[in-house]
């Protein structure tokens, strides 16, 4: 690849920055090719002018400009919803892009040192060792992955089972970094694609090995959504008689319950505010009971941001969030912190939730229970997070319960259901989403999902599901782990023997 005249590094920054937007503009083109393809050129290129002289700080720009293009929704978010006043909310944006971009940053640069000192191979465990401990230890105001973007087409989502998301995220930034080497190393160009090409062989021969993983027994759910597009945030009178009215009628038209088949109701989070469902109530378990469903909705409690589900003949299920969003939810930080920065702010953070094994909704079934884990907005889009939820209620299913009006009409809403949909080839089972306003849709453990509607907008929504749990790799507490120390060590191996290179 040709060295960048310094007078054009601007102009090649801008263009940069917008292959990272690309990699996450959902939906993207090419049947959905453009994501993972996107997801792969924008490490090559990155680190391909880094390791080439490229001074570090135009590598930092083009982090800093491609972030700031993806967040270009969030001032009017948080002016108009958050009730922040413009420049304030700008400079929050700024902030944020700031902290994420220099986050890659370091991972980028980290990797250069590794190239110069120990060679190629090295820089390549390293850059998938930096970004791996990045996405999975650093503070993340709005947690995400690299890898996400390969959840845009089935083969290369079943690719999640084995490595999980940041695995992805990993394997793209390590493949970046061997082609970019070699070249800046003087390596043929066919050298350099093998780490590309190796990526790619992967994914083919993940999405077959993905049909031979154990499979638990087929279970079986009709599923009905309601989405009301109800203004985020307010309360008022009747919100739960209209969510009703409008499940009737859903229910109603597709005639469930069905003899034989369990029927599951969700309601979005936020679907009822204004009180507090923590509280025993008999009436809500006989609102569920005289339908002949399984009901789980989202509301509040207090202090807490709480699911709460109603079976007939069984006790209440309530589960708070467990991981609310920081700054967004609740101030991060020491408790002393948060009594003395909240009220400065105007705010009341919430509480957390705890897991336990008790956090799956149990739907009664003529198979047996039908164990549900709800993922309350955010909490979806963090791996480690899902994954110790359905491995603590021994889930068979997952439900998201999301209130996206605060996004308005921007990319936001598909940006959310694109960074959450690989929880389901990673753990093997379907993920259901309920979402206020947004757009509400289902993804598959085999990699396939569909999103329905538009933002701001209003739906009812049916499914009748059928699937085989599939015990993944990736739901292995030691994945992460593993995979961290094997690149720790590659890097120690490679680098033992190479010459250092010169600067």
């Amino acid at each position: 690849m040709l060295k960048v005249p310094p007078l054009l590094r601007p102009l090649s920054a801008l263009i940069l920055s917008g292959v990272f937007v690309l990699a996450f503009r959902f939906p993207g083109a090419l049947g959905g090719g453009l994501e993972p393809i996107m997801a792969l050129l924008f490490p090559l290129l990155l680190l391909d002018g880094l390791y080439k002289g490229r001074h570090a700080a135009w590598t930092w720009l083009t982090l800093l400009a491609g972030l700031l293009l993806l967040y270009v929704w969030v001032p009017q978010t948080l002016a108009s919803k958050g009730g922040l006043p413009f420049g304030l909310a700008l400079l929050g944006t700024v902030l944020l892009s700031l902290w994420e971009a220099t986050g890659l940053w370091l991972v980028a640069v980290g990797s250069r040192a590794a190239f110069r000192r120990l060679g190629p191979g090295a820089a390549t465990c390293s850059a998938a060792l930096l970004l791996l401990g990045w996405e999975t230890w650093g503070f993340h105001v709005y947690p995400w992955t690299w890898g996400a973007a390969f959840g845009s087409l089935p083969w290369t989502a079943r690719g999640a089972a084995f490595l999980g998301a940041s695995g992805l995220s990993a394997l793209a930034w390590g493949a970046g970094a061997w082609a970019a080497a070699t070249l800046t190393g003087g390596g043929s160009l066919r050298r350099a694609m093998a780490g590309p090409g190796l990526v790619l062989a992967f994914f083919a021969l993940a999405g077959g090995v993905w049909y031979l993983l154990p499979r638990d027994p087929a279970r079986t759910v009709d599923v009905a959504m309601i989405q009301p597009n109800f203004p985020p945030g307010q309360r008022w009178l009747g919100m739960e008689a209209e969510m009703w009215r409008r499940s009737d009628a859903l229910l109603k038209a597709q005639g469930w319950p069905r003899a034989g088949r369990p029927t599951l109701l969700l309601w979005p989070e936020s679907a009822i505010l204004g009180r507090d469902d923590r509280r025993p109530d008999p009436r809500l378990e006989r609102e569920a009971a005289s339908r002949g469903v399984a009901w789980l909705f989202g509301t509040e409690g207090g202090p807490y941001n709480l699911v709460r589900g109603e079976a007939p003949g069984r006790p209440p299920f309530i589960f708070a969030k467990t991981e609310p969003m920081a700054f967004g939810e609740r101030t991060p930080g020491p408790e002393a912190f948060r009594r003395w920065l909240d009220p400065r702010l105007g705010f009341i953070s919430q509480e957390a939730g705890r897991l336990t094994k008790d956090c799956v909704f149990e739907v009664p079934s003529a198979q047996g229970d039908l164990r549900v884990h709800p993922l309350i907005c955010s909490e979806a889009l963090m791996p480690e997070r899902a994954r110790r939820g359905l491995a603590l209620g021994r889930a068979d299913l997952l439900s998201n319960h999301t209130n996206d009006g605060w996004f308005d009409r921007s990319i936001a809403t598909d940006l959310h259901a694109a960074q959450i949909r690989l929880r389901a080839p990673e753990l093997g089972v379907p993920l259901l989403r309920a979402t206020l306003s947004g757009k509400s849709g289902l993804f598959r453990e085999d990699g396939r999902f569909e999103l329905w509607g538009e933002p701001l907008s209003q739906g009812a929504y049916a499914r009748e599901l059928q699937w085989r749990p599939v015990r993944t790799p990736a739901r292995s507490p030691w994945l992460v782990p593993v995979l961290m120390a094997g690149l720790a060590l590659g890097t120690l191996l490679l680098g033992w023997k190479a010459q250092p290179r010169k600067a």
